[in-house]
This record gives C-alpha cells, structure tokens and sequence, in this order.
C-alpha cells in the first residue's frame, strides 16, 4: 500500500452508510468515527483507485474492529449494524466512474452531527467542472435511480397481489358459501317448494340429492311421486309410491284424487289407455267435474282415434274452461283428425275463431296453435287465410312452450313437436313451395332438433328472398339456436326486420346470453313500448333490473308479467330468486 493510502491527513476516504456515501475523510477521522460508533464496521469505505469494502475487511482498521468486537462480545456482530443517525448533509461535484453496488433508497435527510453526505446526484451540464479525483458519483447515481424504480414496481406488484389475494378469498368463501352442503331437511323442502312453483327440473334435482342422504320417507316420496312421472319417466316407481295412498285411511279426498290422476298419467305413458281410463273414472267418482281427469280422458279417446268423442269431450271442457290452453289445442287437434277423416270441413270455422280467440289469451301453445291455424286454412283451401296464418307463425319466438308450467296431472305430451310436424309436411307438399313456407318448415325442423334439414330448407328460402323479412328472422333464429350468435347479430340489424317485435325479442334474449345489460335493456324496452304485457320483455326488464341490483323494479316487473302469464317459467324463476336469494 503506498503513502499516499495510509497517510492519516489526506481526505482521500468515502464511506457508504445506510445508501448514503459521506466523505471525503482523512484516514484518521474514519478511525474517529469508528471509535465514536458514528459509523460501522460493516459500512463500507473505498479510495480513488479502489472498490467498495467493508470496514471490518480492511487490515488498517483491523485493530479497531478486533477492539469494537471484544466490547460487544458476547452479542452477534449483527448488532453492529447501527448506521449513522444523525449528520449534515452537504453536497460534492459530480464523481465519474461506475459502481455495481446495488443502492437502497435514499431515506430524508437530517442536519446534525458532523459528517458529510456525499451522495452522488446528477448535476446540470452548466454546473461547475469537477476537480476531484472520481469516485464513481455517477455510477453511484444510476444504480440508486434504477433501484428506486425497482421498489416503485415491486410496490405496486405487492399491491397488486394483495388486492387479487383478498379477490380470492372473498370468491372462494362466496363460492364456498353458494356450494354450502345442505341438509336432507332442507333439501327436500326446496324440492316440494320448486313442484309447487312448477319449477320441475330444480325439484327433481333437489330430490335427488335428498336421497343420496338418505331414504326419502314416505310423505315426500307421496308429494314427490307426480314429478317422478311427469319429468323423470319413472312411471313405474311413482304409481308404486302412489299406490300405497289408497291403501291408507285417513287419507283426504283430494290427496286420493291426485293420487289416481298420477296412477292414470303414468298407465297413459306406457301405452296402457284401458287401465288409465279405469282409474280416472274412480277419480271422477270422487271429483265429478275436475279439470285433470277430464282432460286425461278426452286424451285418451283421442289416442284411441275416437276423435268425434275427443272433439266433444275437448269442446265442452274448452266451454267451461275457457283458459284452458289444453283444452283448445285438444279440440284443435281433434278438430283437424276428425275433418280429415270424415271428409268434412264445416267444422273448420268454428275451430278457426276458437284459435283466434283463444291465442289472443295467452302466450302458451300459441305457436302450436298458430300452426294448427294454418294447416285448417289448408284444408279450407283458403289462401289468403293460410298468408296470413304463416306470416302470423313466423313472426313468434320459435320454442316457447318450454317456457311454461305444464300441468303434472295432465298427459301434456300429446301438444309436443313430434305429433305436430306432420302437419307442417303436409302443408308444404300441398302449397307452392314459397320462401315463407319453406321457412315454416324450416321452424317445424327446428322444434324436433333436425337442424340440418332445416338449415337446407332456410338456404333454399334465402334465396328465393333474400330481403323477405319473414324469412331473414327465421334464419336468425336459426342461427342464434345453434351458437351462431354473431351471424345472427349481422342479420337482425337489417332494415327490412326494424318493424318486427320478434327481432327485439330475439335480439333480447341474445344480448342476456352475451351478459349485456345494456344491450337487453334497449331490447326488450322497445317490445314493452308496444305491448307492456308482453311476457317476454317483462322478464327481460325484471332480468335487467336484476343485473342492476335494482331488485324493487326486478320485482315490479316480475309482478306484472305474472299476471298477464301466470305460467311463465322464467319470471316464476325469477321470483323466486328475488325472494329466497
């Protein structure tokens, strides 16, 4: 080591304390301000020609340390990182050179004490030429500002996590919360509370959860027995549970009538028409005029073929019934066969202002009914009549049925597409072969799941008329039932579809599939514009209002709709939603 190092009077000494470099110091004063604890020995100290070291490495200091260790022993040399509290801060000229010590943040500073800080910083390019050896200041400089960077980002990163930590937690016990297990109490109680709301799938799902708990006794397999038959074609098991009723006393009238109304459902479903008549006629003796049983057995003359009796046992139903949604499309259908068999159309008319009257009603089997309007027109041979009823069919919401309780009591099955497709055949082999018949039957296609068929049949339709209304939303509602979504989207903002209500509707229901509030809410606002008792756009609003935790205005909307359509499933879904969740 030359003079010029160890002499103790030249300020040749830099001293880095807690990411603050102090100096110059003599050789002396550093050994003073070891002494004095002003400065550690495990800060680090460095020369013009040399590195940074720590203190307690350096052999001229060594006497020092071995001294600073014998006072503090027995404790660790980690309570020795004490750096200096106190002292004045004074700037020096910028230092050239580099550095790969990494720095710390420079923490406020404080005018006490008698050392200098050093620290480096940038100065202007104006300022005063530096005339002191280099030190390496800038390169000091650079690590410290790339080291504050360094922390702003990891602080925000922390931030970050913490925030997306705290998201999990409260989705995770949100989640686990919505997945709590539910007893077998309360699992059965939701399911008879969904059969009573006619809410049949969520009843059946509740029930047989239930019964993985354990076995259901035999009160609830009574209540649940209808839904068994009805939704989960167990025929069989349910006319069992039910069976067991009418071997019980005590047992009320009624709970004996339901009893044989479920019995006879479940005989019609396996093709056994004489037991289910025999029973029904035991339920009539107890109930004379109830509506279930008598529906049952004008189906049952009508599967038989005994369509003058179904015509007449549907008709005088329909009379005493006017509501019943059943009743006339029995009386439809019955009508149809009957006209066909018996060469004879003077029944005709009757039946076409029955269904003109009756779907003015109600929203359910308004399509089925629309069409059976349709093919009457067809036998009438009138024309204009049959435009008219086709351009009727295809401005509706294709697949609605779905979207209604049907009765458990009631073998409904006979209004399902697979009887009613026929009809749609017929009616195109016997008209020209128009764009809007052949997106009728494209419809019909549909409703039985053969989209394929029906997909050619629209292709041939898009063709022929390109720019027919009728035609282009039926292709829409094509393509929004198989996922197509956006291709939908591109046809329903055509001109030719504005004046349309389905396409809102469409359109609608589109946007509550992409989860868009406010895309549904211009939607369905303008069906209720035109027609406020509109089941479909009030359940679309009550959706909106819902998304918007709005739950009053849900619940006024849900209120509405019901009383116009007191069978819809989706507002009784959301009823019961707003009131149980």
């Amino acid at each position: 080591m030359n003079d010029e190092r160890v002499n103790g009077t030249n300020k040749n000494w830099l001293i880095k304390s807690s990411a603050r470099i102090l100096g110059p110091f003599t050789l002396n004063e550093v050994v003073e301000n070891i002494k004095s604890k002003q400065i550690s020995i495990i800060d680090e100290v460095r020369q013009p020609d040399g590195r940074w070291s720590y203190i307690r490495e350096i052999s001229l200091f060594m006497d020092i340390v071995r001294s600073i260790r014998e006072e503090q022993d027995p404790y660790s040399e980690k309570t020795m990182t004490q750096s200096l509290a106190h002292h004045t801060m004074t700037k020096t000229d910028s230092f050239s050179g580099s550095d790969d010590i990494t720095l710390t943040p420079v923490p406020p500073e404080v005018n006490s004490g008698s050392l200098k800080d050093v620290t480096p910083v940038f100065e202007s390019p104006m300022g005063a030429a530096s005339t002191a050896k280099s030190y390496g200041a800038s390169g000091d400089t650079r690590l410290k500002q790339k080291m504050q960077k360094k922390t702003h980002r990891l602080r925000w990163a922390l931030l970050s996590l913490t925030f997306l930590v705290i998201l999990g937690v409260g989705l995770s016990l949100l989640q686990k919360d919505k997945n709590r297990v539910m007893s077998y109490d309360e699992l059965m109680a939701q399911a008879i509370r969904y059969k009573n709301l006619g809410l049949y799938e969520k009843s059946l799902l509740s029930y047989q959860r239930a019964s993985k708990l354990k076995q259901p006794d035999a009160e609830s397999q009574v209540q649940m027995a209808p839904v068994l038959i009805s939704e989960d074609r167990q025929s069989l098991q349910g006319r069992r549970i039910l069976e067991s009723v009418l071997g019980q006393t005590g047992r009320s009238r009624s709970e004996t009538v339901e009893a044989y109304l479920g019995i006879a459902v479940s005989y019609i479903m396996d093709g056994d028409l004489k037991q289910a008549e025999d029973i029904l006629q035991k339920a009539l003796g107890h109930e004379p005029y109830n509506l279930s049983a008598l529906l049952n057995m004008a189906i049952i003359q009508h599967k038989k073929g005994n369509y003058a009796g179904a015509m007449r046992d549907f008709d005088l139903i329909q009379r005493k019934n006017p509501q019943s949604a059943l009743a006339l499309f029995g009386k439809a259908l019955a009508t149809l066969e009957y006209a066909k068999t018996r060469m004879d159309s003077s029944v005709l008319p009757a039946l076409v202002r029955d269904i003109k009257a009756g779907t003015a009603k109600t929203g359910y089997l308004r399509q089925e009914l629309t069409l059976v309007l349709v093919y009457a027109y067809s036998l009438l041979g009138d024309i204009d009549g049959l435009n008219q009823s086709v351009v009727q069919f295809l401005n509706q919401m294709p697949g609605q049925t779905k979207n209604y309780v049907h009765p458990l009591h009631v073998e409904w099955r006979f209004t399902q597409w697979d009887y009613l497709e026929k009809y749609c055949g017929e009616i195109y082999q016997k008209q020209v072969p128009n764009p809007e018949i052949k997106a009728l039957r494209a419809i019909c296609l549909m409703e039985v799941n053969r989209d394929v068929d029906s997909s050619k049949y629209l292709q041939e339709a898009m063709a022929e008329g390109p720019k027919d209304p009728y035609v282009l939303i039926t292709q829409a509602a094509y393509l929004a039932k198989v996922g197509r979504l956006p291709e939908a989207n591109t046809i329903l903002k055509m001109p030719e579809l504005s004046t349309l209500m389905v396409k809102s509707l469409l359109v609608g229901d589109i946007c509550m599939s992409n989860q868009d509030v406010s895309c549904a809410q211009r939607a369905f606002s303008q069906v209720y514009s035109q027609d406020n008792q509109n089941a479909s756009a009030l359940f679309g609003l009550g959706w909106v209002a819902m998304n918007k935790n709005d739950r009053v205005a849900a619940y006024g909307y849900v209120r509405a709709g019901l009383q116009s359509e007191p069978l819809y499933l989706p507002l009784l879904e959301l009823r019961d939603q707003l009131e149980y969740e």
